[in-house]
């Protein structure tokens, strides 16, 4: 009875998300700058729209029982199976068939991309499987996918900083809120027709601990785990991009100017990747790479939060000095 009435909660309000989203998107049709930015972030907007359709699609046909994962095993377990399992999904369908495939570095994202890749392309996803199961499998693939959105993402973003182009125009606290509301609400409705398993927060960190998976064969040049590089590489150059175009339009003025309040809302979207990149950093696995310099004194882990928090520290001098009213620039 409480799963039911989980499930009936979640959905209305998934529904109301929805719509509030809708709100969101008919704004940007109707004020987004010409352009190839503007287009593309356009694009990936009704996208991620498309994707959270599909998703709680999915979810709306499931079965919707009790997850019976405790705090500590949804830390551990990956998306892809935590979803399979709110889905109703056989966990014969998840398993990283064709593993081989792929490079010996791959920690199953890859795969899973390809497999949620395969699906999506298929036309109807086999010969008399039923529609309610297709939808499933369509909401499973979207999710083993979030990486290769959340990579497109970034790239915008990145162009966004670099560039000083707005995709759209200055919006109302009312429209911003349709869209605070889509996404939060989507958050806490999927959370409730997945029975507690999709946590509010938990696939923005996987896209970003999964960040481009799909892309490439698979195989380490560097003898490092891909996803662990991918994800380091991700928060270092949005740090830089942030701090780059902070200092831009306070100091140097080597990018293109950009609007006061696009620039604040851009690098808060990049913090808000690079703080979700950190927790998806600790569900990886950490290369032990032994000792560096004649002295052997700095280890690799120390050396790769040195390098991670310069790149912090320098994002968060470029965020304050950009948020600061442009009267105050020099």
């Amino acid at each position: 009875m409480v799963a039911k009435a989980g499930m009936w909660i979640g959905r209305l309000v998934s529904v109301a998300a929805l719509v509030a989203w809708c709100g969101w998107l008919a704004w940007c049709l109707s004020t987004f700058v010409s352009g190839p930015i503007g287009v593309i972030v356009l694009v990936l907007q009704f996208v991620a729209f498309a994707a959270a359709l599909v998703v709680t699609g999915g979810l709306w046909v499931s079965e919707g029982e009790p997850g019976g994962y405790s705090r500590s095993s949804r830390r551990s377990t990956p998306m892809p199976v935590l979803m399979a399992d709110a889905l109703g999904l056989d966990r014969s369908f998840v398993a990283l068939a064709g593993r081989s495939d792929v490079g010996e570095d791959d920690t199953g994202e890859i795969a899973w991309a390809r497999r949620g890749l395969g699906v999506l392309g298929s036309s109807g996803s086999g010969r008399g499987v039923d529609a309610r199961v297709r939808m499933r499998e369509a909401a499973w693939s979207v999710v083993t996918v979030d990486g290769l959105r959340r990579m497109a993402a970034v790239v915008a973003l990145i162009a966004v900083l670099f560039t000083g182009r707005q995709p759209f125009e200055r919006p109302s606290w009312a429209v911003l809120g349709l869209l605070v509301g889509g996404l939060v609400g989507l958050s806490l409705g999927h959370w409730l027709m997945s029975a507690g398993r999709i946590r509010p927060g938990s696939r923005t960190i996987w896209s970003m601990a999964s960040v481009g998976a799909g892309v490439g064969d698979g195989t380490s040049r560097s003898g490092l785990p891909i996803r662990w590089v991918t994800t380091m590489a991700t928060m270092v150059a949005l740090n830089l991009a942030v701090a780059l175009r902070g200092m831009s339009d306070r100091w140097t003025h080597g990018l293109g100017p950009m609007a006061h309040d696009a620039r604040v809302a851009a690098m808060s979207v990049a913090i808000g990747f690079v703080v979700s990149g950190l927790l998806g950093l600790r569900t990886l696995s950490r290369p032990e790479l032994g000792f560096y310099g004649a002295t052997h004194r700095l280890e690799e882990t120390s050396a790769r939060r040195l390098a991670l928090g310069c790149t912090i520290a320098v994002a968060m001098l470029g965020y304050v000095v950009g948020v600061l009213p442009a009267d105050g620039a020099s």
